[in-house]
């Protein structure tokens, strides 16, 4: 069986992050000589990150929205907020993974809550979200703070777990689902928004042939690298070597999540939005779709067909899904 331990897109990337001063010999070696906990700590450690990623574009955003809740302007918070939350106060919630704070404020101004308890292992992103909820007025009912999640104590429950774009992160899968089970309550809520594709984003065959079919078809001026003016001319899969040297957590189990979840929880709800092709496809040149104008609109609407039908031919799956769980009374 051949091991994807390194590649040509790796090298590339290794060669563009030099090119814009983002990586160096010194890091490297740091990373090398770091254990597994130390390296997704420094990989997390930053507060702002260069709009390279298909999250930046705003048409991707409006599409997430229309896919989840049916309206391209009504986002998932005051989606799920209307539909399970509506009749709700004083709700307790934990919230994993929460890097920097943004959509825990986003929960706390809605006044449903009366605490959300965030927890992330960067105490630099955690001081950073500690101040904006104090900046925002939320400090009383956010209480932001440096946690492993399996060490969290099993007394508190809570009504609500949240689990945003983090849970992809955690491992073993199997211990973190069974945890989460012991934290939320009998009849309490499980918001996953997630990753669930390939472990390490070990993209398939297929998925690979039609992104880069689909890559081609984008003008080259939309393909530039941030900051490096290198083209972006094939979509590789990381070689599994980089995964483990920059973030050991990334996507380390994610193939795992829905299965696990579908036999722990009862699932009410459960919504694909792509990014199979789109994720892959925009990563690293998605600052060149910021600015909208009629051009770029076409390529945009362009790739959401392409992928579209690629999924409802069902030649691809969803990476990302919406969905909520229940913990039925016990």
């Amino acid at each position: 069986m051949f091991l994807n331990l390194i590649n040509a897109g790796d090298l590339l990337d290794f060669y563009s992050s030099i090119k814009r001063k983002h990586l160096s010999l010194f890091k490297i070696f740091s990373r090398i000589f770091s254990s597994n906990k130390k390296r997704i700590q420094t990989a997390w450690s930053h507060i702002e990150s260069p709009p390279t990623h298909w999250w930046d574009i705003p048409q991707i955003n409006e599409r997430w929205n229309l896919l989840i809740s049916g309206d391209y302007k009504t986002n998932y918070y005051d989606y799920f907020i209307k539909t399970y939350l509506s009749n709700k106060t004083k709700i307790v919630a934990l919230s994993l993974g929460c890097g920097t704070g943004h959509r825990e404020l986003r929960w706390a101004s809605s006044g449903k809550f009366e605490r959300i308890d965030a927890i992330d292992l960067s105490s630099q992103r955690i001081d950073y979200a500690h101040q904006k909820s104090i900046d925002a007025g939320f400090s009383n009912i956010i209480n932001f703070e440096v946690q492993d999640f399996l060490s969290l104590p099993e007394t508190n429950t809570y009504d609500l777990i949240l689990c945003e774009q983090s849970l992809h992160h955690f491992y073993p899968m199997k211990n973190v689902v069974e945890k989460l089970f012991r934290l939320v309550k009998n009849e309490g809520l499980l918001l996953v928004n997630e990753y669930v594709g390939p472990n390490r984003f070990q993209w398939t065959s297929e998925q690979l042939y039609y992104t880069n079919k689909l890559l081609q078809e984008i003008p080259v001026k939309y393909r530039r690298f941030y900051k490096s003016g290198l083209i972006k001319k094939k979509v590789y899969k990381p070689g599994l070597l980089r995964m483990i040297l920059s973030d050991y957590s990334e996507a380390v189990e994610s193939e795992n999540i829905l299965p696990l979840l579908q036999k722990t929880f009862s699932e009410l709800e459960l919504k694909a939005y792509g990014g199979t092709i789109l994720h892959p496809l925009f990563n690293g040149i998605a600052h060149n779709f910021l600015t909208p104008d009629k051009e770029i609109d076409a390529v945009i609407k362009k790739c959401f067909r392409f992928e579209d039908n690629l999924m409802h031919s069902q030649i691809i799956k969803s990476d990302f899904i919406f969905a909520v769980y229940k913990k039925e009374s016990q």
